[in-house]
């Protein structure tokens, strides 16, 4: 019975510290008013909005498109040199990356209202639908580009960066990226 006492104590510790820690961050926590991102609910409220967090966003943002547009070079080389062993592998691994870092930094819906992240977001969005694409999976591409129409609904306008390294319009990339998406 005593070793099964011990076995329940750091349980109970952990429990306890856990407890402590959920208090403590719930008393004091700062939110950024809802006014400040119109349309924003209250989840997006408590997203940061400036200062030190949002110079990390921009940065994590810029990195993630950057090594976006690597990936969609190195696909390109593979399906060029017909490389089947390589494509199964680096697939595997965007697919995780994908769902380990792309995915989570595009989860929220303020940054694409975001003054200063807004073409951020467009553009990482455009990466991914183009990265898709080349990983042969229209849904999942048509998905994204749903996404971008319903997201940026009346900034068709916006300039950005489709193909990489040309700057057209958001509505004209968004055509080009549905053509591309048959073509293949």
């Amino acid at each position: 019975m005593r070793v099964e006492h011990d076995r329940l104590r750091p349980l109970g510790a952990a429990t306890a510290l856990a407890i402590a820690a959920l208090a403590t961050a719930c008393v004091g926590v700062d939110r950024a008013p809802a006014d400040l991102v119109p349309g924003a609910s209250a989840a997006e409220a408590s997203q940061p909005l400036g200062g030190e967090a949002l110079v990390q966003r921009k940065q994590e943002m810029r990195r993630t498109h950057a090594d976006m547009i690597h990936f969609n070079r190195t696909l390109a080389s593979l399906h060029h040199r017909k490389d089947k062993n390589g494509l199964v592998m680096f697939s595997n691994f965007l697919d995780a990356y994908l769902g380990v870092h792309v995915d989570p930094l595009l989860a929220g819906e303020w940054q694409s209202r975001h003054p200063e992240l807004t073409a951020l977001d467009a553009n990482l969005r455009f990466a991914k639908a183009e990265l898709l694409i080349q990983l042969r999976n229209p849904r999942r591409a048509q998905e994204v580009m749903d996404q971008i129409e319903e997201r940026f609904q009346g900034r068709f306008d916006m300039l950005v960066d489709y193909p990489f390294g040309h700057q057209r319009p958001l509505g004209e990339g968004l055509e080009m990226l549905r053509e591309r998406k048959w073509r293949g």
